[in-house]
């Protein structure tokens, strides 16, 4: 829990130092809705803190350092004047993914994906709100995973900075039980924060900050809920004059998940940390990212599979 308290309190920092420098910062533009896409490609290590008690023979350990590689496209069409639809998808692989939990080494998904649909109102001067639903799936060994989530968000413009929040309900469903002894994710509630700041429209610093509550089927006995705490960093920028590809658009970024009550058992439970530093290129269709965060694709969701997968087992 003090892990948790910390990160906390270090998003805060970081968000008050953001809006301590925020300055009148609007571009000529005219402010209308816009058909945009924005596509993510991203390859990382990942450094795992495994569990302080967990499977496999004494000695056993699950720290491990794997690489890992995902994306995510996002496309917004506009209905009207203020209305608009936007999709997103995302997609991630672990190439050090295991089948079983009797070795003690790492345990999680070997690839996990979701998507969702936004159906949203917005005055790109001001603000948006709206809702959004989707659903994903999660890869661990022989245990397929199926995820459904509903929920609320807005977002407030204030100059360069952008504030989003996302809520709402998630349920998780095995799709084929292999006798691990555990139990599974069942259904629970989350909440997401994230700060954008855009020191120039081609740029891009964003802060988050998602919590994540979820119950155990009750088929195991003794077995309670988990919760899980996930912090993001990342920096977009260009890198120009290149040669021959010209401007690159990169970004540097951070993970960090800090779970409670993983690997829950009926006769005990494990808490498991990770912690994946990213680097990966963003496209943006259709203007520059400050553009297509005000009045295109703006809207994402949280990485579900990432809380214990919904297996209750999971490196990524």
């Amino acid at each position: 829990m003090s892990r948790k308290i910390a990160a906390l309190a270090m998003a805060g920092l970081l968000g008050s130092f953001g809006t301590a420098q925020a300055a009148d910062f609007e571009p000529e533009r005219e402010l209308g809705l816009i058909v945009s896409g924005v596509v993510d490609q991203w390859a990382g290590i990942q450094f795992i803190d495994g569990p302080e008690a967990g499977f496999g023979p004494p000695g056993a350990t699950t720290d491990e350092t794997v690489f890992v590689n995902g994306g995510e496209g996002l496309l917004s069409l506009p209905a009207g004047d203020n209305l608009s639809i936007q999709s997103d998808f995302k997609y991630e692989y672990n190439e050090n993914a295991l089948d079983t939990a009797e070795t003690g080494d790492v345990l999680g998904p070997e690839y996990m994906f979701q998507g969702a649909f936004h159906l949203s109102w917005r005055d790109p001067s001001s603000g948006l709100f709206g809702f959004f639903g989707g659903i994903g799936e999660a890869n661990v060994g022989e245990l397929d995973t199926v995820g459904r989530f509903i929920g609320g968000e807005g977002q407030i413009y204030m100059g360069n900075l952008t504030f989003y929040a996302q809520g709402g309900y998630v349920d998780f469903e095995a799709q084929d039980t292999v006798g691990f002894g555990v139990a599974t994710l069942e259904d629970g509630a989350f909440a997401r924060g994230v700060i954008r700041w855009f020191p120039t429209a081609d740029s891009r610093l964003q802060l988050e900050g998602t919590y994540i509550h979820v119950d155990y089927t009750a088929a195991v006995p003794n077995v309670g809920d988990m919760e899980a705490f996930t912090v993001k960093a990342r920096y977009d920028f260009t890198l120009g004059g290149m040669p021959i590809l010209g401007d690159v658009p990169l970004y540097f970024a951070y993970r960090g998940i800090f779970r409670d009550n993983c690997l829950e058992t009926a006769v005990s439970s494990t808490d498991t940390d990770d912690h994946t530093i990213m680097v990966g290129t963003s496209y943006s269709f259709s203007g520059d990212r400050l553009t297509v965060d005000r009045q295109g694709a703006t809207l994402d969701t949280p990485d579900f599979y990432h809380s214990c997968s919904a297996s209750n087992q999971t490196s990524g």
